[in-house]
């Protein structure tokens, strides 16, 4: 028997899940048209994985509420991609690669700040604990591959 969790899930919880699978959609499309501009092979397979990875993260998201029966509302906002682009002109300065490093900081940053503010809450699934966990971990990974592999194709 499947219990109806909706109710058990704070609305503080389904704002910021909302949140974060708006963001996840949002970034999805936007490292893939930035993967487009990207001459490195390497560079630009990390950031069609990353695209490719915050598709699937959304979906796990997803079809873990839809288990408990807990779907959250998709509200698509592109507010804070719009700000993570408006950085990007704004630092970028004369240095090969710095567009691709500050994008990199600036999306682990919210990245960091969405999935930490869904830990800081009572999460009534375990699984979607762990789930949300993993995937801030693998983000900050892929992160950490991109800012290297953008360090070595100017460094060759």
């Amino acid at each position: 028997m499947m219990v109806d969790i909706i109710n058990t899930v704070p609305e503080t919880l389904q704002l910021k899940l909302q949140s974060l699978l708006s963001f996840l959609k949002k970034v999805t499309t936007g490292f893939d048209a930035i993967a487009e501009e990207v001459d490195n092979a390497n560079l630009k397979m990390a950031l069609i994985a990353l695209a490719v990875e915050s598709r699937q993260y959304a979906k796990e998201i997803t079809n873990h509420l839809q288990k408990i029966n807990a779907a959250i509302p998709l509200a698509y906002t592109d507010q804070l991609w719009e700000q993570i682009e408006v950085s990007i002109h704004e630092q970028a300065g004369m240095v090969k690669g710095s567009e691709i490093l500050i994008l990199c900081n600036n999306c682990e940053k919210y990245f960091r700040k969405l999935y930490e503010d869904i830990l800081q809450e009572s999460v009534p699934c375990k699984n979607l604990e762990s789930i949300i966990t993993y995937q801030l971990y693998a983000a900050e990974c892929a992160f950490m591959k991109i800012r290297l592999l953008n360090t070595f194709r100017f460094n060759q």
